[in-house]
């Protein structure tokens, strides 16, 4: 499993060991989307979810894997799981590539997690 996916394996697992994620870029493709048949398990608290990739991380605009797609996907996946206590954010970095798109997670991630 991919590094950045493990966020997302933790948030399946057990959702109530952070009260915030932030999973940019993930590698939905890795493994056969695997993550995407991961079982879910019920946050008993509330959670925050900030989901982002950038729009150039596609075939389109270079080698690679559809990371857009990837993040629709799990987006959809966490938004399956638990309506109730996961509040999710998702963004596409307009621009921005897989080499770009780290800065602006991290400071709009934090802005949007921490901005109660």
């Amino acid at each position: 499993m991919k590094y950045l996916l493990l966020a997302a394996y933790v948030l399946f697992t057990q959702p109530n060991m952070f009260e915030s994620y932030i999973i940019g870029s993930p590698s939905v493709w890795f493994d056969n989307e695997s993550i995407l048949s991961q079982p879910v398990t019920t946050a008993t608290q509330d959670v925050r979810v900030y989901l982002s990739v950038g729009s150039k991380e596609t075939p389109e605009f270079g080698k690679g894997q559809d990371m857009v797609t990837g993040a629709y996907k799990l987006a959809s996946k966490i938004r399956q799981a638990d309506a109730k206590n996961i509040k999710l954010e998702l963004s596409i970095i307009d621009g921005a590539k897989h080499s770009t798109a780290f800065p602006t997670t991290l400071i709009q991630g934090l802005d949007w997690l921490y901005d109660k």
